[in-house]
């Protein structure tokens, strides 16, 4: 099936469908190291006052700075992660990061998964799914995709963040992920077997893996705000049994990982996220008394699709400043 991703911009009615995919595995918990601290050019007086806007050698990464950057300064990075079928600056017009990294002052780093059957894709090992799921042009297919994810790409992203940092001033306790469909399954993957880099993500219509076990290399905890349309044909809002979580246990399973008060959830005021449905559609809930002063919030988008729109720009803020909000302590 061929997925087709429109090019929007901030503020338009999206008309188009994303294809997820999958979760992770255990194949860099070697690299986990507790009490890790990223060091990087901010670290040493070494940063550049007019960096490059590409890194990741061989495999390229775009990078987009504040036009006033100033390599004396901290900046939280926030990494944003496809769906699948499309690319990364797609993916960050659509979530409207373009124009927040000057509004917000934070450095963006977005990256293209592989080229695989077509679709721009990231790699996991093994995929979630080994069934088939056929739909209409506007769902996805859910596949065993083992013969072309043997090799995972935690490695690669953990990389381009080391990279990041050694190459922009920036604030290594503030490193936001920001992932949509197959690029939530990938973000959710990063915070169990690269938590010692990432401390804050915002999963959109993502899950993960349903064996607690795989995410036990994770050595510290992660703010984690997932956000999900309880309409979404894609990825189901109720998991799919023996693939992935239903979106309320993808939240409780990073509550936990953050040793979050799971018995008392709390609700919050409802918000309004979706410009083109009526009223606050969004309901909220979070965890409290959670270490390392993480938090973790669940948002449903009552009535939302797989792919919402357009956004309400407080809705586009909260995103961003959730990721730029949550600083390991």
């Amino acid at each position: 099936m061929i997925i087709k991703l429109r090019a929007i911009l901030f503020g338009m009615t999206v008309g188009f469908a994303l294809a997820a995919c999958s979760d992770g595995s255990n194949s860099n918990a070697d690299t986990v190291d507790t009490g890790f601290r990223l060091q990087g050019c901010a670290d040493t007086g070494t940063c550049a006052s007019n960096p490059p806007l590409t890194i990741g050698g061989e495999r390229p990464a775009m990078v987009q700075i504040p036009s006033n950057y100033d390599n004396n300064t901290r900046y939280p990075l926030v990494m944003v992660l496809h769906g699948r079928g499309v690319d990364g600056y797609i993916q960050a017009a659509y979530m409207g990061l373009l124009p927040r990294v000057d509004s917000h002052q934070f450095i963006l780093l977005y990256p293209d998964g592989l080229t695989i059957e077509g679709q721009k894709q990231w790699r996991f090992a093994p995929a979630c799914c080994d069934t088939q799921q056929e739909e209409e042009e506007d769902t996805a297919d859910i596949t065993d995709a083992s013969d072309t994810s043997d090799v995972s790409d935690v490695g690669y992203l953990s990389g381009l963040i080391e990279e990041a940092a050694a190459t922009y001033s920036i604030d290594v306790e503030r490193i936001g992920l920001i992932g949509h469909s197959s690029g939530g399954f990938m973000s959710l993957t990063m915070a169990c077997e690269a938590s010692h880099l990432v401390t804050s993500l915002v999963n959109l219509a993502g899950s993960t893996f349903q064996d607690l076990q795989r995410c036990q290399p994770a050595a510290e905890q992660v703010s984690v705000l997932t956000v999900h349309g309880d309409l979404d044909d894609t990825v189901l809002y109720e998991g799919v049994e023996g693939g992935y979580l239903s979106a309320p246990a993808v939240a409780d399973r990073y509550a936990m990982l953050a040793g979050c008060d799971v018995s008392n959830p709390v609700s919050k005021s409802d918000f309004d996220l979706v410009g083109n449905i009526d009223g606050a559609e969004t309901s909220r809930i979070s965890w409290s008394n959670c270490l390392q002063g993480t938090e973790v919030e669940f948002w449903t988008m009552n009535g939302g699709p797989h792919i919402p729109g357009p956004w309400v720009p407080e809705g586009l803020d909260a995103f961003v400043d959730w990721l730029l909000d949550h600083r390991r302590n």
